[in-house]
């Protein structure tokens, strides 16, 4: 009587363990199912912006698609995201560093309209993502110590600027060199006098 009982234990054992493998099964195809059916919505979802789905850190492409779409315009987003950590920074070398990276950020805007695919609104959410990023780091060096020092920007954080030409594919026209963020010594950043295309979309918006 003793072994029929553990026999029929063993059994019991076997068809739950069966009835589990065959659950799991169930549930892993229809999570598959799921996260192809999500793939595709996003993929539908971000359509207009096919340079950059699926390329920038976290979810800054959903974050400033939104704006976009609302008609909240970047390229001042961007600007004010540089402006607001700049009045919190004290006249330092760490300072005129963080100026030159907007600078170089109008030349990138106008590089990128110019000679690279990709529409500007996508150029836009690129930098605007590079700002965010950026501000966010040189908000915790102004915490502590407004006098930044210039070696503190000069790091993956603000060197990714260089990153977001690879976004966008060249169009014929493109220069035989590609824009540079270093000078001929390799200093990081260079000195640039901005752009006066740039320029004028800001003051278009007040700015």
């Amino acid at each position: 009587m003793t072994l029929v009982i553990i026999l029929l234990a063993i059994i019991a054992y076997i068809l739950w363990r069966i009835y589990r493998q065959r659950e799991d099964e169930r549930a892993e195809i229809a999570n598959e199912k799921f996260e192809v059916e999500w793939e595709q919505k996003q993929k539908e979802r971000f359509k207009d912006y096919p340079h950059l789905y699926g390329k920038l850190e976290g979810n800054w492409l959903e974050v400033f698609a939104h704006h976009a779409e609302n008609n909240l315009p970047l390229l001042k987003l961007a600007f004010l995201l540089y402006l607001q950590e700049s009045t919190k920074i004290d006249f330092s070398e760490g300072a005129r560093k963080w100026d030159t990276l907007w600078d170089l950020s109008e030349e990138l805007l106008e590089h990128l309209e110019k000679y690279h695919e990709g529409s500007i609104v996508e150029h836009e959410i690129a930098v605007c993502t590079y700002w965010q990023i950026a501000a966010g780091a040189v908000g915790e060096l102004v915490k502590e110590n407004p006098e930044i020092e210039g070696s503190k920007l000069e790091v993956e954080t603000y060197t990714n600027i260089a990153k977001i030409v690879s976004l966008f594919p060249k169009k014929a026209n493109h220069p035989a060199k590609e824009i540079s963020f270093t000078d001929e010594k390799g200093v990081f950043p260079r000195e640039s006098k901005g752009s006066a295309h740039i320029h004028e979309k800001l003051k278009a918006l007040g700015l």
